[in-house]
């Protein structure tokens, strides 16, 4: 009776480890920035929201106001500059945060409907994170 040792070999394992990190190390980026994109998308919708808000307070009151604002989510802080006849939102980054670092930067809009960056990666427009 011969007997068959069953199980895998030292080589085996260090080649499915080896293939598992290559995996890893090429889809780990991609996975972040889409997370990160997301994260945008979603700084983006609540200033964009905001805004209405104070449109919509223009509209009855004739002055803008800061009632009913949000001041942002986990990621970004929202930071209105409100005068009576104009005003500008803009979402900073908060410190110690994944977005902390983002190439994107901080988000502004203004009551013109003007949307931009501040302190983002140079070469960056604001239809790269603003979305379109």
């Amino acid at each position: 009776m011969r007997r068959t040792n069953r199980g895998f070999t030292l080589i085996e394992i260090l080649i499915v480890v080896a293939i598992i990190g290559i995996i890893i190390t090429i889809g780990y980026p991609s996975l972040t920035e889409y997370v990160n994109k997301g994260r945008r998308a979603e700084v983006a919708g609540l200033l964009s929201e905001q805004a209405q808000i104070l449109e919509r307070s223009y509209s009855l009151n004739n002055a803008y106001s800061a009632a009913g604002l949000s001041d942002g989510n986990e990621f970004y802080k929202i930071t209105p500059t409100i005068e009576a006849q104009k005003f500008l939102l803009i979402a900073e980054r908060r410190a110690g945060k994944a977005m902390a670092a983002d190439k994107c930067g901080n988000f502004r809009i203004s009551n013109t409907g003007v949307r931009d960056m501040v302190n983002a990666k140079a070469g960056l427009v604001a239809k790269d994170c603003w979305g379109r």
